[in-house]
C-alpha cells in the first residue's frame, strides 16, 4: 500500500507528487489503517484546499501546534492544486521544526511547485509509492496539445477555459497540464533547433501559471501559437 519509507516515517514530512485535492480522503483512509487510527479521530487532518494561501497556511500553522489527542502520531493530509510563495514561507518553520510524533503530507499535481527553501523540508515521493493511482490522462493530453496544430490547440485552449469558468476543472489542474506539457517537451526530440526555445516558453508559462493572478487563458493561447510543433 504505501512505500516503506512512508511506512517507517522516516521523514516527517512528504510531498506526493501527482497526486492533489481530489486523492485526500482516500489518502487520508489509508492513513488510519495503515497506523491504526479510528476514523473520526483528530489525530487524522485530512484538507483539501485548491488555492492555498497565507490565511490557509497561518491557520494550518495554529493547528499543527497540537499534539496528538491519543498521545501517540498525528497527521496532517493537505491537498492543494496551487500554493502561494507566501503561504509555502509561512510553512516552513513548521515543516523543519514540527510538534512531537507530528507528520505531514502535501498533495500536488507537481513538485516543482514548490519553492527550493520548502522543497528541502520534505521527502518527494510519487503518488504510486503513497498507495495512490495517478492518471496518465494529463500527460497524454499534454502530449496532444503539443503534437496538434495551432488551430486545434486554440480551440483546445477554448475548451480548457469554458471547464474552468464552469468549475468544471480547477486552476491547479489546468497549472498541472502545463506542467505535463513542459515534462513531455524535455522527453521528446522532434523539433532540434527550436526545442530550447520552446521549452523556454514552456517553463515561462508554468511559472506565470503558479501566480495566483495570472490569466490561463491569455497563457494557453499564446502556447497554443508560440509553441512549434511537437
Amino acid at each position: 500500500m504505501f512505500s516503506d519509507g512512508i511506512k517507517n516515517l522516516t521523514h516527517h514530512a512528504y510531498c506526493v507528487a501527482g497526486a492533489g485535492v481530489e486523492n485526500v480522503a482516500e489518502f487520508a483512509e489509508k492513513i488510519r489503517t495503515v497506523f491504526g487510527i479510528e476514523r473520526g479521530s483528530p489525530d487524522v487532518v485530512a484538507l483539501a484546499v485548491p488555492s492555498f494561501g497565507i490565511d490557509d497556511a497561518l491557520e494550518f500553522r495554529r493547528w499543527a501546534e497540537n499534539r496528538a489527542v491519543s498521545g501517540g502520531k498525528k497527521f496532517f493530509v493537505f491537498g492543494v492544486d496551487s500554493i502561494t510563495h507566501e503561504a509555502q514561507n509561512a510553512l516552513l518553520k513548521t515543516f523543519e521544526e514540527p510538534t512531537p510524533h507530528t507528520h505531514f503530507f502535501l498533495l500536488i499535481k507537481n513538485a516543482d511547485m514548490l519553492l527550493p527553501t520548502l522543497h528541502s523540508r520534505v521527502e518527494v515521493v510519487s503518488a504510486e509509492a503513497a498507495g495512490i493511482s495517478s492518471s496518465e490522462s494529463g500527460k497524454e493530453e499534454a502530449k496532444e496539445f503539443l503534437a496538434a496544430s495551432v488551430e486545434k490547440r486554440i480551440a483546445s485552449a477554448e475548451k480548457i477555459v469554458k471547464a474552468l469558468k464552469d468549475e468544471k476543472m480547477t486552476k491547479g489542474v489546468a497549472t498541472a497540464l502545463i506542467s505535463d506539457m513542459v515534462g513531455a517537451a524535455r522527453g521528446t526530440h522532434a523539433f532540434p533547433r527550436t526545442a530550447t526555445e520552446g521549452l523556454e516558453h514552456l517553463v515561462r508559462a508554468e511559472e506565470y501559471a503558479r501566480d495566483r493572478s495570472a490569466s490561463l487563458k491569455i497563457i494557453l493561447e499564446h502556447l497554443a501559437v508560440v509553441l512549434p510543433k511537437m
